[in-house]
């Protein structure tokens, strides 16, 4: 009589199965978990573009300069503000803000006095550990190595007086330096 063979698994080969699952399981959560921690910061990354073309729609949404036509045309020549004296003008609010460079100095959000505010001067809210600095000042042609380098011919522009870099500086908890984005006003 022939005796039947058993089939199964010995106590070693049970041991190795159950090694092996336990390292590939370790590898898998690491992975996911490290997936999910840096998701938080797309979302940061994310909301920090939103906030920035907000501002950037609100700014150039106004006219070029206060002393422009409130159309834009005629632009104004000879006797736009001076850089110097970008900034709100005697006592302006935020909602009373009319033209670009009225935004100039803005700085509100995260450690500033003003919290961050939408154009009516109202407080946003959800972007708790945001901060907002904006600069404005007019364009540099024809100097070289200056970044608007714009093809002087090509758009018209030959005077320092025609068109405005407005830059808005976005910055959270995680990313304390920020992201710059940038747009330009041209004058009219």
């Amino acid at each position: 009589m022939r005796a039947a063979r058993q089939s199964g698994l010995t106590l070693i080969e049970m041991v190795l199965t159950i090694l092996i699952l336990s390292i590939a399981l370790v590898m898998i959560s690491a992975v996911l978990s490290g997936g999910l921690g840096r998701s938080a910061d797309t979302t940061q990354e994310l909301r920090s573009v939103a906030l920035a073309q907000s501002y950037l729609d609100e700014i150039l949404g106004k006219r070029f300069d206060e002393n422009s036509a409130p159309r834009g045309i005629p632009p104004c020549s000879g006797t736009c503000t001076a850089e110097v004296s970008f900034g709100p003008d005697g006592g302006e609010l935020r909602q009373d803000y009319d033209d670009v460079d009225d935004y100039h100095g803005l700085d509100q959000g995260t450690g500033q006095v003003n919290p961050l505010q939408d154009a009516a001067g109202a407080t946003r809210t959800g972007y708790d550990n945001f901060r907002v600095q904006v600069t404005v000042r007019y364009i540099d042609i024809g100097v070289a190595g200056e970044e608007e380098n714009l093809g002087v011919a090509a758009n018209d522009l030959d005077d320092n007086g025609d068109a405005k870099l407005i830059t808005v500086t976005v910055s959270y908890t995680a990313d304390p330096n920020g992201v710059s984005y940038s747009a330009y006003k041209a004058n009219f």
